[in-house]
């Protein structure tokens, strides 16, 4: 029973619940966006979803696609079969925490052989990508200074093969004030250190919850 489960709780990391998505944090202005796929993969449709929260996968190509995760290890495979997920792959488990504020279990290894295990019949899927988005709830520190402004935050890469062919699908972070009278950033600044706590015991509960079914 606990084995059947594995797949089930990275499933749940894996593809944040679209009413949450992790707790909303695209609404502080935040954007990421695809800026292109080095070289061209025809069958292939990404898409960012929830402002930097998701990349989303429409695999069309008839080939086999796999993301590498965070350590460059295998960790999502999208096949004419549908897709899986490698178990040993320790991204799973860091995608459970927007921070990674996780403790990886020892038998998720980067340098294990991958353990694919089905997540669905399927051949797109979303999930949840700390490589798109600030790995902090503080600002950075040109945001902080000038949050009325367009910051350009960073450029990131995200490495995937198609056939064990090498491409990688390029984008950027940046930030769009939110209108005031929707989400007065000058609130979230002083409330940055409580958004950080809060945030460590809506996971906390999360996992709790997670374990009861066990």
């Amino acid at each position: 029973m606990k084995r059947a489960l594995v797949p089930a709780v990275l499933a749940a990391a894996i593809l944040a619940p679209g009413a949450d998505a992790h707790y909303g944090t695209g609404k502080l202005g935040y954007r990421s966006t695809i800026t292109s796929v080095k070289p061209p993969m025809p069958g292939l449709t990404f898409k960012i979803q929830y402002g930097d929260d998701q990349i989303y996968l429409d695999n069309r190509s008839g080939k086999t696609v796999v993301i590498k995760g965070y350590s460059g290890e295998p960790y999502l495979r999208f096949a004419p079969a549908g897709i899986f997920v490698n178990i040993h792959s320790p991204s799973g488990y860091l995608n459970q925490d927007r921070y990674a504020r996780v403790q990886v279990p020892k038998s998720a290894n980067a340098k294990a052989t991958p353990k694919w295990e089905k997540l669905a019949n399927v051949h797109k899927w979303a999930w949840h990508d700390h490589r798109i988005h600030y790995m902090n709830p503080i600002p950075p520190p040109q945001i902080k200074a000038e949050p009325r402004k367009r910051h350009h935050v960073f450029d990131w890469k995200v490495p995937a093969t198609e056939n064990g062919k090498k491409f990688l699908i390029a984008g950027s972070l940046d930030y769009k004030p939110p209108p005031k009278n929707d989400f007065p950033y000058g609130l979230v600044i002083s409330l940055a250190a409580l958004v950080g706590a809060g945030m460590i015991g809506l996971f906390a509960l999360r996992r709790v919850l997670i374990r009861s079914l066990k």
